[in-house]
C-alpha cells in the first residue's frame, strides 16, 4: 500500500539503535587463579585456566542483535514481538559497563511427540473439501462465461457467401402460384418478444443450417428479444441474434442446430426493369400463420431513399405489391422465382398508396456477409461530410456559383478534413459534374472503404481546387438491445406523416 510503513521492534537494516545508557549491568569480579566450580562430571581431563576476555569493540561480533531498553524494564531487552527477556547473568569476567545485552538462547523442555492426529486430519478434509469446492465453483463459472462468450463468436463464419443468379433466358416466367411454390419453402415467420411484448415479422433462409435474413428493425422497440421461428411445414424453432446493420436494415438470425431447410435462388437485383412482375412473400398477419404472397410490379429498380432513423439515403427497388405489417424481412421475388430483394418498408399515409420497398440483393449479399464473417459492415465507404444539395433550380433560387454538394460539415476522420471549410461546393466528382447528389451517392455506394476519388471544390471565394481523397470506413452499428430497459419507443404503430413505415413498428 502507498505511504504505509510496517514496524516491528527490530531495527531495519542501515538503521541506528542508540543505546540507552541509563542502566548498566557490572560484571562481578573474576580471580582467573581460584578454582572454577564445575560439577565433577564435567570438569575436562586438564585443568583449564579462564583468562580475563578483552573489553568487547563498540559494534557486537557474531551476530549479536543490539535492541533498545525500554525505561519501564531496566536492563531487559525488547524484542520483535513486545516479549520481555532478562539479561543474561553469565556475563563473561572482564565484561564492559554498558555492554549490549545478548540475546538469550530458548530451551524447550523435551515433550512427548503426538500420535493421534485424528483432529488435524479432520480438520484438513474439511479445508481440501471447501478449497475444491470453490475451484469447482470457479472452474465452472469461467466455463460458462467462456462458453456465453464464444458461443456468438461460433456463429461468425468466413465460408458463407451468396451468389447471385442471372436471369434465365429464353424462359417463359412463372405464374403467381408457381412462384409461391418455389419460393414458400424457405420464407420464414419471425416472432420477436421479451417479458413485456412481442411483434411479427418475417425472414428468409439463407443457409440449409439455419441462417436467416430479416430486418434490422424488427427488434428496435423490444429490448434482450428473445425469437422464434414458424416454418412452412408449421414447425416451429428458437433462433438467436448473430448480427444487424441500422444502415442496409438488415440483420441474421440463426435457428439453433438448424439442419436440413431448403434455400432458395438469390436473384441479380441489378437486373430488374421498370413494369417487370414481382411479389411479395411473407407472414403480414401472424409470424405462425401461413404464408401470403401479393402481386405487383416494378415501380423504379433503384430509388434512394432517406431513412428518417440514420439520414442514410439507400438505393431501394420500389413496387406497388402491397407490403403490410409483418411482411419485413420477407421476399420479394421476381417471375421466375429468384428472390431478388427483402421487403422492409412503404410510405404510408392518406396521400401515398402502393409505393413500397425492398432492399436489393446487390446490397444484401454485400451486407449479409460481412455480418456473418465480422458481425458488422467494415467496409462501406463514405466521404466524412454533411451536405445541401444545390441543383439547377436551388441554384438559382439561393444564388449559388455552381450546382453541387453545398458543405454543411466536415468530420474530424474525413480525408477532406482541414482541406475544405462551411460554405464550400463539391462541383465534380472523378470528373462528373454534380447536378444531384445521387451521382455521388451512387460512386460512394459501389466504392469501397479505402478506395480513392477525385473531387474538385469550388471554395467561398471563388477558388477551384481539386483534391483526391480515400474514402473512409462507414461501420455499421445494429438496433439490438441486450437489456429490457434499452427499447425504442419512439416509433409509432399507424404513422400517417408521410416518411417511410418500418415495420412491425413505424416510424
Amino acid at each position: 500500500m502507498d505511504n504505509f510503513e510496517e514496524k516491528t521492534g527490530l531495527p531495519n537494516e542501515g538503521e541506528v539503535v542508540q543505546e540507552n545508557t541509563a542502566y548498566e549491568e557490572t560484571a562481578p569480579e573474576v580471580n582467573p587463579d581460584a578454582p572454577l566450580d564445575t560439577p565433577e562430571s564435567e570438569k575436562p581431563d586438564a585443568p583449564v585456566n579462564i583468562k580475563p576476555q578483552a573489553e568487547p569493540e563498540e559494534t557486537a561480533q557474531g551476530g549479536d542483535i543490539p535492541v533498545s531498553i525500554p525505561d519501564s524494564a531496566p536492563g531487559a531487552p525488547v524484542y520483535g514481538d513486545g516479549d520481555v527477556q532478562p539479561l543474561r547473568q553469565n556475563s563473561p569476567a572482564g565484561s564492559a559497563p554498558g555492554m549490549r545485552p545478548t540475546l538469550n538462547r530458548v530451551e524447550y523442555s523435551e515433550q512427548k511427540p503426538v500420535k493421534n492426529y485424528s483432529p488435524f486430519s479432520r480438520g484438513l478434509k474439511v479445508f481440501c473439501g471447501l478449497l475444491a469446492a470453490i475451484i469447482l465453483v470457479t472452474g465452472s463459472l469461467y466455463a460458462g462465461y467462456y462458453f456465453g462468450k464464444n458461443k456468438k463468436q461460433n456463429l461468425f463464419r468466413d465460408d458463407v457467401k451468396m451468389n447471385l443468379a442471372a436471369k434465365p433466358k429464353d424462359t417463359d416466367g412463372m405464374t403467381a402460384a408457381e412462384v409461391y411454390d418455389t419460393v414458400n419453402p424457405s420464407i420464414v415467420g419471425v416472432r420477436v418478444y421479451n417479458s413485456k411484448k412481442a411483434f411479427d415479422a418475417s425472414g428468409v433462409i439463407y443457409t440449409e443450417d439455419g441462417y436467416v435474413i430479416t430486418n434490422d428493425h424488427i427488434y428496435s422497440s423490444v429490448g434482450a428479444p428473445k425469437f422464434k421461428i414458424y416454418t412452412y411445414d408449421g414447425k416451429e424453432y428458437d433462433a438467436v441474434y448473430v448480427a444487424g446493420d441500422v444502415i442496409s436494415d438488415l440483420a441474421i438470425l440463426k435457428i439453433e442446430n438448424g439442419k436440413g431447410f431448403d434455400v432458395p435462388v438469390f436473384g441479380d437485383s441489378s437486373e430488374l426493369v421498370c413494369g417487370e412482375n414481382v411479389y411479395a412473400i411473407g407472414r403480414p398477419n401472424d409470424a405462425s400463420d401461413k404464408t401470403s404472397i401479393t402481386t405487383g410490379t416494378v415501380s423504379l429498380p433503384s430509388r434512394r431513399v432517406q431513412s428518417s432513423k440514420t439520414n442514410y439515403s439507400s438505393s431501394l427497388i420500389q413496387t406497388d405489391s402491397a407490403i403490410n405489417p409483418g411482411s419485413s424481412g420477407g421476399a420479394l421475388a421476381n417471375m421466375y422465382g429468384q428472390i431478388v430483394g427483402i421487403t422492409s418498408s412503404k410510405l404510408s399515409g392518406t396521400d401515398y398508396d402502393l409505393i413500397n420497398f425492398a432492399i436489393p440483393t446487390v446490397t444484401v449479399m454485400r451486407v449479409v456477409d460481412q455480418l456473418i464473417s465480422k458481425g458488422k459492415v467494415t467496409d462501406r465507404a463514405k466521404i466524412g461530410i454533411t451536405y445541401t444539395e444545390i441543383n439547377s433550380v436551388s441554384k438559382s433560387t439561393g444564388n449559388y456559383a455552381a450546382t453541387g454538394l453545398l458543405i454543411v460539415s466536415v468530420s474530424s476522420d474525413s480525408d477532406l478534413y482541414g482541406k475544405v471549410e462551411k460554405g464550400d461546393i463539391i462541383t465534380r466528382v472523378n470528373g462528373t459534374e454534380i447536378t444531384k447528389d445521387d451521382i455521388v451517392l451512387d460512386i460512394i455506394e459501389s466504392s469501397k472503404a479505402g478506395d480513392k476519388i477525385t473531387v474538385t471544390v469550388l471554395s467561398k471565394s471563388g477558388d477551384e481546387s481539386e483534391y483526391e481523397i480515400t474514402l473512409g470506413a462507414n461501420v455499421g452499428e445494429s438496433s439490438y438491445k441486450e437489456s429490457e430497459a434499452q427499447t425504442d419507443n419512439s416509433s409509432k404503430e399507424n404513422s400517417s406523416d408521410g416518411k417511410t413505415f418500418d415495420f412491425p413498428n413505424g416510424e
